[in-house]
């Protein structure tokens, strides 16, 4: 938050004293595909997590020259794997013969900021670096199982949210085409991660799972500049 804080105290600064500001707004929406331990099928340390939607709204502020500054914020849906989960959890427990999952999907808010450099590829091309820093407001799936157990029979319970704020880190670049002066479109790829701690309670008592979250999104964009009367 003192990050985040800290830019928004900068980029004013920057915007008054300039009196001309060059501000952008970026529009994206793609693909947001978990990596590494968020897509494994693992019942220790993987989310089971499927490739999903995402979305984002970004302000980007000239500062000096090519440097920039951005503030960003964005919604990633990633479905549950649930084929797969209830694969591994019978063949984990030899008492579970069959198990039927309906599940959410796991739910990714993001809010970073951070700095950036932009140069032109030729008249008509802007190749965007940045990197961002900031927080993760991370959802678990609410998950209804059916189960039917050897000698039991059948049994249906339900694991309901949970939900961490963490702290996250990542970077990414964005290639867009100038349409017009006010206009620009392209293709953008970022990677965020971060570690959440997620508390549950059981049967057995409460408990703690931590997950490694990484997201490498692959967006359409689409940029406007909010002055272009003063460019």
């Amino acid at each position: 938050m003192k990050l985040l804080i800290i830019f928004l105290l900068l980029t004013n600064f920057t915007v008054l004293k300039a009196q001309s500001p060059k501000v952008d707004l970026v529009l994206q929406s793609g693909i947001a595909f978990p990596l590494f331990d968020f897509s494994t099928v693992d019942l220790q340390r993987g989310s089971f997590a499927l490739a999903g939607y995402t979305g984002t709204f970004e302000l980007k502020v000239i500062l000096k020259e090519k440097w920039t500054g951005y503030i960003q914020g964005g919604l990633q849906l990633n479905p549950i794997d649930v084929g797969w989960l209830g694969y591994e959890k019978v063949k984990a427990d030899p008492f579970l013969e069959d198990l039927y999952i309906r599940s959410d999907p796991f739910k990714i808010i993001h809010i970073v900021a951070g700095p950036g450099y932009q140069t032109r590829i030729g008249k008509s091309f802007v190749l965007d670096g940045q990197l961002a820093a900031g927080l993760f407001f991370s959802s678990t799936p609410y998950q209804l199982y059916k189960a039917r157990y050897a000698l039991v029979g059948n049994s249906t319970y339900e694991i309901t949210r949970s939900t961490d704020v963490s702290f996250a880190y990542g970077a990414g670049f964005r290639i867009s085409y100038q349409v017009a002066r006010w206009y620009q479109i392209g293709i953008s790829n970022q990677i965020l991660h971060s570690k959440a701690a997620f508390d549950f309670i059981s049967g057995l008592g409460p408990r703690t799972e931590i997950k490694n979250l990484t997201l490498l999104n692959t967006s359409f964009s689409m940029s406007v500049k909010l002055f272009p009367n003063r460019d």
